[in-house]
């Protein structure tokens, strides 16, 4: 059967060749017209992406250069660029800082006469930027150290290194990124220890002149090794006693009312009513704290056993003030007296503790001595100039 086709309503007339040419010429404009829309919306996506990454990476960039920064600050490290080939150098401000020196926009120069850098150093470190350079070719890292001269006349250590992060095709070094810290404080304090090894070592040479002189005039007047192993021992405890309380003040000088209340304490107790001890506020170096230390264990060590201090009612009073000599001189004038004990008498034979109260105490401190041996107690009278006793002031 055949297929019967109806007819377009409202008497249209059907043209269908026509028609879907009709159709084709319409759509091609229209489809390219959507595929430009959806190009654009793409392209507006992706710079939209493009604009959030460089954004992110900004932020990302600017915590890690702060935190870079931090470390730096907390290290107490400071930091510039220098460009070899250039020839620029460029400075941060905490560099800038810690040299002295200022420049626009931190910007200076390397080599030639206006090289603030090498200007910087000070005039015997100046050498050395050679061999840094020359390091710099041959090696990534290299350390440096050196001192700058600041403008009022100050000395600052410099420790780091430089970091180099470009090179030529040849190898040479071309752009280095330097970090330095200031050692200054470690710089002196290495100084300082190296001064007291050697000061310690010079004092313990002193030390044990000191002891061998006390072994050889102990052993002279003692009538066996019982006796000499008591005096000896008893001197060098009274040795110890001084050099304790020059360690408490790191050896810059002890208290004279100290020294004196140190070295009496194994004899008669401390605030009893037989020791009287009055002066003025006086600092011994640690020359004259050794010398007048031992002079003082003598004088103890004699009124134990043969003066005041051998009888219970037996009292010591030592004293000191100061008192100026013809030329003016200050001279500390210390003395020693003794009352309450038995008769004295004139000793016959002078042992070493007549040496060490009488001539070392002189010969040490560059003073006089004067012993009076009245029957009712010894006096013995000490003035010393104040260069003798030469002693730093502690710090409070």
């Amino acid at each position: 059967m055949a297929r019967r086709i109806a007819p377009p309503p409202n008497g249209a007339v059907c043209r269908p060749a026509e028609d879907h040419k009709a159709g084709l010429s319409s759509s091609v404009p229209l489809q390219e017209a959507e595929n430009t829309a959806a190009a654009g919306d793409r392209a507006e996506r992706d710079l939209r992406d493009a604009k959030e990454t460089l954004e992110l990476r900004t932020e990302e960039l600017a915590q890690s250069e702060a935190r870079y920064r931090a470390a730096l600050k907390a290290g107490r490290l400071v930091h510039w660029e220098t460009d070899l080939e250039a020839g620029v150098r460029i400075w941060t401000d905490e560099a800038m800082a810690l040299f002295g020196i200022t420049l626009k926009d931190g910007r200076g120069h390397f080599g030639g006469e206006h090289d603030e850098f090498r200007l910087a150093l000070h005039p015997d470190d100046r050498h050395l930027t050679k061999g840094f350079y020359e390091l710099a070719d041959r090696q990534d890292w290299f350390p440096v150290e050196y001192r700058i001269l600041k403008a009022d006349g100050t000395v600052r250590w410099l420790s780091g290194g430089g970091q180099v992060v470009a090179r030529g095709r040849d190898g040479r070094a071309l752009r280095l990124v330097n970090v330095v810290a200031d050692v200054t404080d470690r710089k002196r304090a290495e100084e300082h220890i190296h001064l007291l090894m050697r000061e310690l070592t010079h004092r313990a040479k002193n030390l044990l002149a000191v002891v061998q002189s006390i072994a050889a005039r102990t052993a002279r007047t003692a009538g066996s090794f019982e006796e000499f192993l008591g005096k000896f021992s008893s001197r060098l405890q009274g040795l110890a006693a001084s050099h304790d309380l020059l360690v408490l003040q790191d050896w810059r000088g002890v208290s004279l009312s100290e020294l004196v209340r140190d070295q009496l304490a194994p004899f008669v107790e401390t605030g009893s009513a037989r020791l009287g001890v009055s002066g003025p506020e006086v600092f011994a170096g640690p020359k004259a704290a050794e010398a007048l230390g031992l002079a003082l264990h003598e004088l103890a060590t004699n009124a134990v056993k043969y003066g005041a201090l051998s009888r219970p009612a037996g009292r010591v009073a030592v004293s000191w003030s100061w008192q100026n000599s013809d030329a003016d001189q200050s001279r500390l004038l210390l003395t020693w007296v003794e009352r309450g004990g038995p008769p004295v008498t004139p000793p016959v034979n002078k042992g070493y503790g007549h040496v060490v109260i009488g001539r070392i105490v002189t010969d040490s401190l560059g003073g006089k001595v004067d012993m009076d041996f009245a029957p009712e107690g010894l006096t013995w009278t000490l003035s010393v100039p104040a260069a003798g006793l030469a002693a730093e002031q502690p710090q409070v």
